[in-house]
Parts: structure tokens; sequence; C-alpha cells
């Protein structure tokens, strides 16, 4: 009796999991259901030449 319990707990535990996924991803923001955005566009504009930053290989 007690695999019953821990079987549908389980099975809760993953669905609620799936439904948490779902949520962030955005599925349902058309009810007005959808997490907070968390970017930060201004960090963008406080870079100063981003293009110009080279990655090289540390050769030791």
């Amino acid at each position: 009796m007690k695999h019953m319990k821990l079987r549908w707990f389980i099975l809760l535990l993953m669905i609620l999991n799936a439904l948490f996924y779902i949520w962030q991803d955005g599925f349902f923001q058309a009810w007005g259901f959808a997490p907070s955005s968390v970017r930060e566009p201004e960090r963008k504009l406080q870079q100063v030449n981003p293009d110009n930053v080279l990655i090289t290989r540390n050769p030791s």
C-alpha cells in the first residue's frame, strides 16, 4: 500500500515539474500567467567596445 502512495507522489511531482517548465517557457503568457522577464538591456549599453574582445588560448 505504501508503494501506491509513493507512485502517486512521484506522478504528482512529475506533473508539477512539467507544469513549471511549461510556465517558465511562457506557454501560459496568453492567459496572463508568465514569469517576469529577467533581461537586463542596460548591461549591454554599459559595455565598452564589446566587438573588440579577442579570446585567445592560454599557451601553458
